[in-house]
C-alpha cells in the first residue's frame, strides 16, 4: 500500500470527524454512533463519534453518488442521484440550488 491510501484514510476520518462537530442534527446528549477508520497501512485506527442524523446523512450521501453513478451508464438515465435533474438539492422540493438554471424566457409554465 502507498501514502496516498495512508492519507486517504486519515483524510476520511477528519472529514467525518469535521461533518460530525460542524452540524449537529440530534438533540444533545444522544449516543453517538462511533465509526472507526483503519488505515490499512499502518493499522492506526481513526475513532470517530458521529450522531445518528449524521449518519444517515452520510448514508444518503453514499445512495445518491451509487444512483448517479448507475445512472451515468450508457443504459442509465443520466440524471444526478442527488436532484434526480431538477438542479436542486434534495430533488423536487429541494431548496439549494447546486446550479444555476437557465433563464426563464417566457416558454416554461
Amino acid at each position: 500500500m502507498s501514502t496516498e491510501t495512508t492519507t486517504a484514510a486519515a483524510d476520511f476520518a477528519q472529514a467525518l470527524a469535521e461533518l460530525a462537530n460542524g452540524y449537529p442534527t440530534d438533540p444533545e446528549g444522544t449516543a453517538p454512533v462511533i465509526v472507526t477508520v483503519t488505515d490499512p497501512v499502518t493499522g492506526e485506527q481513526h475513532p470517530v463519534p458521529i450522531e445518528p442524523g449524521q449518519l444517515d446523512w452520510v448514508t444518503a450521501l453514499v445512495r445518491g453518488e451509487l444512483d448517479t453513478l448507475r445512472a451515468a451508464h450508457s443504459d442509465g438515465t443520466g440524471y444526478c442521484g442527488h436532484c434526480r435533474g431538477t438542479g436542486l438539492a434534495g430533488g423536487p422540493g429541494g431548496a439549494a440550488l447546486l446550479a444555476e438554471l437557465p433563464a426563464d424566457d417566457g416558454s416554461r409554465p
